[in-house]
């Protein structure tokens, strides 16, 4: 007999595997680093002469993830001549833990855990061990590389393996095979082709392949007095290994045969017997409708027949006196199969999918790294999707309306509609982060529009941003306009209005936050307010439904907004600001808006209460106080009504201020106006030079009325202050 050597497998993955596999890691799998089921398969002809794994991308492999739950995609019927391959995927968080990781105890525990299935009902999962393999991974994602090592274990006997090749096969000998394995192939009821078959060889004209199980043994030995000589016991071999057939040389086999042994001596207790084994070696697999095969050209016989004698279940033991844990029963077996590297080598390779990858797709998926992170460990109940799909309306594209959009984009917010009315100057740049000079050169030096150049701008900076720019004033108090004029602007705006999820006011004048304010009242939307003094700052939330609610930015005022720009000096005019405050509210404001959309309640959530200690997302307050906690706060924090800050004193304090009856921004009466005919109330509001016109609707002047009557009775009052001297100081 002659020794007989081995050829491995040599795995190949297709990029959208990894391209798959990384996106499962990221959204899904995060810090899990438990084994993961997958398949392979293997093509029973090779165009090389090494049997390679495949596993396939773009839903042909089968990814299966307890939180995802992918369903393994069913490897269709016509695709029978393929074997599929069960193992898992093993993914580690870290390259030193992937460089430490025991890999020969992995790859021992991983096939023998199956292998060593005693119980009758088991079978099945024993001969799945027999070809089973093991991927371990590192994904970086960030540079889109993934590190991996394929294990297609083997188990090893002491004993080396010897075999004498016996006679090729006739003609004739060869058609009644391949015309066997052809109706065995038919008759499989699953959707891949075994690896393993046996078939008595007492009539060689009539030959009946069954597939490798104990139950096909037992009945089949049973035919001939219980003994296995007159069995051939075969496996699909990939290798195309191509040999002399005139000489009788054992050629190399494929890496399958190993573990046939082992279940030979171990599970139908064959140790020790000479045996027929062999190695089936198809040119091709014929169609499956037809239900014989033509004639089989003599010259293409690769079938190899062995005679080999089966180690003893002894063989296969190592075990040694000094072994450090006697109660582990894997300790004595010997498992190889680590794949070797380009070099050569045992050791894992690297893919680098970058180059493999649309632009675009780097682009957005490492856009959103960031968050994906924070779901893994920080934040589980970031909601990125929610936020992806946020449309949301930025009124003011000045150092606010810049700085808020940069934000936001870092947040996942990906849908912006920017409205302004005015040009890019060239005072903004340096201040304003969405323009260039550039925009200022535009038409000739006087300055791009600025929604316009905004909207341009954030589209260079994230490949899956939808953003447009609206040109449009908007109608304010005191300034008046012609009807036609209000009646385009109102009506645009408050379609704006409408089809927004948030809104955020960034303009740099009172009277011109007035008209969102009350559309965004009467629509019950989220409304985000942010203002700018030199070395103060405001942000604040609007609040939303009706009756008890939050104020708006107007609550405060016993005044209606009126012309604020006339009659004023040139720093009175221009926001005039220490260049330091505008990211700070900026990013206030955009961080409140994320909570809100956190919050079940949204823009009708409650303002916190007076808290005696910081809050923390991540740490549970407990007590009797747990659902009051809970409702005026998101899984990213609590949400202030308002956020005051100066840099003056580098404070900051957050006040809650309920509605006022008679705001002039968001008071019933005036809300019921406008919806009633809102085009008359913008019209004569413009109009109302002294914001009388509003006063009155609100209520507001009858209010100040009111308040000055009752001031001057107190004033009336006989005060009776009794002096009893100094005895009591």
């Amino acid at each position: 007999m002659d020794p007989v050597k081995f050829v491995p497998f040599s795995s190949t993955v297709d990029s959208p595997f990894w391209v798959e596999y990384c996106h499962l890691k990221l959204e899904d799998i995060q810090l899990s680093e438990d084994a993961i089921s997958m398949q392979a398969q293997v093509q029973p002809i090779s165009s090389s002469n090494v049997a390679r794994l495949q596993c396939l991308g773009g839903g042909s492999n089968s990814l299966t993830h307890s939180v995802r739950k992918l369903t393994p995609t069913a490897v269709q019927r016509s695709s029978v001549d393929k074997m599929i391959f069960q193992g898992n995927l093993v993914g580690f968080n870290t390259l030193e833990t992937f460089s430490k990781v025991d890999k020969n105890k992995l790859l021992k525990e991983h096939f023998l855990k199956g292998f060593l299935s005693s119980e009758e009902a088991n079978d099945e999962q024993i001969l799945k061990s027999l070809t089973s393999f093991i991927l371990l991974t590192f994904p970086d994602l960030k540079q889109h590389k993934v590190l991996y090592w394929f294990g297609i274990p083997a188990l090893m006997s002491k004993t080396k393996l010897q075999a004498k090749r016996l006679p090729s096969f006739s003609s004739e000998e060869q058609l009644v095979l391949e015309q066997a394995f052809h109706s065995f192939r038919r008759e499989q009821e699953s959707n891949q082709l075994p690896t393993f078959f046996v078939f008595s060889n007492q009539d060689p004209s009539d030959i009946v392949i069954h597939p490798l199980s104990k139950d096909s043994f037992s009945k089949l030995s049973k035919d001939h007095d219980g003994s296995a000589e007159q069995l051939v016991f075969g496996f699909v071999d990939s290798t195309t290994v191509t040999t002399d057939t005139t000489q009788q040389v054992v050629p190399p086999m494929g890496w399958p045969l190993r573990n046939l042994l082992a279940y030979l001596s171990i599970h139908l207790n064959l140790g020790g017997s000479t045996i027929s084994i062999l190695s089936f070696r198809p040119n091709r697999l014929h169609r499956l409708v037809d239900e014989t095969i033509p004639s089989v050209n003599s010259s293409s016989n690769n079938h190899i027949q062995l005679q080999m004698a089966v180690p003893n279940k002894e063989d296969y033991s190592f075990e040694q006196n000094n072994t450090s844990d006697n109660n582990n029963p894997y300790d004595k077996y010997k498992v190889v199969g680590w794949e070797l590297n380009a070099r050569g080598k045992p050791g894992p390779r690297w893919v680098n999918l970058k180059p493999l990858l649309d632009k675009n797709h780097l682009a957005i998926q490492a856009a959103d790294l960031n968050l994906k992170l924070m779901k893994w460990r920080m934040i589980p109940n970031l909601d990125v999707t929610r936020l992806q799909s946020t449309k949301v309306l930025l009124i003011g594209a000045g150092t606010l309306g810049c700085s808020v959009a940069r934000t936001l984009m870092g947040w996942g917010i990906r849908d912006f509609t920017i409205l302004d009315y005015g040009t890019v100057s060239y005072s903004n740049p340096v201040r304003q982060n969405l323009f260039a000079l550039e925009d200022c050169h535009f038409n000739n030096g006087q300055g791009k529009p600025k929604a316009q150049a905004a909207a341009d701008a954030l589209k260079t900076i994230a490949a899956d941003v939808k953003s447009r720019g609206i040109h449009l004033s908007i109608p304010m108090p005191g300034h008046s306009e012609s009807l036609e004029s209000v009646q385009e602007s109102v009506s645009q705006l408050d379609t704006l209005v409408q089809e927004a999820d948030a809104i955020f006011l960034l303009t740099d004048t009172r009277e011109s936050r007035w008209l969102p304010t009350v559309m965004a009242a009467a629509h019950d939307k989220i409304l985000i307010n942010a203002a700018l003094g030199l070395d103060s700052w405001l942000v604040m939330r609007h609040g939303g439904g009706v009756g008890n609610r939050l104020g708006c930015y107007f609550c405060n005022d016993v005044v209606a907004p009126e012309n604020s720009t006339k009659n004023r000096t040139l720093d009175q005019q221009c926001t005039v600001t220490r260049p330091g405050l505008a990211p700070i509210a900026s990013s206030m404001a955009a961080e409140l808006l994320v909570s809100i959309m956190h919050h079940p309640l949204k823009q009708l959530a409650p303002a916190p209460k007076t808290r005696s200690s910081a809050f923390s997302p991540t740490v549970s307050k407990g007590g009797d106080d747990e659902e009051e906690e809970v409702s005026d706060s998101s899984p990213l924090g609590v949400m202030p009504h308002q956020i005051r800050g100066s840099l003056v004193s580098y404070t900051m304090m957050t006040p809650t201020v309920p509605c006022f009856t008679h705001c002039t921004g968001c008071s019933q009466p005036l809300i019921d106006a406008y919806k009633k005919d809102k085009m008359e109330l913008v019209f004569e509001t413009c109009k109302s030079v002294n914001g009388s016109y509003l006063e009155q609707i609100s209520g507001l002047e009858e209010f100040r009325a009111q308040a000055a009557a009752k001031m001057a009775e107190m004033d009336e009052m006989d005060w009776d202050v009794e002096d009893d001297g100094d005895e009591d100081f």
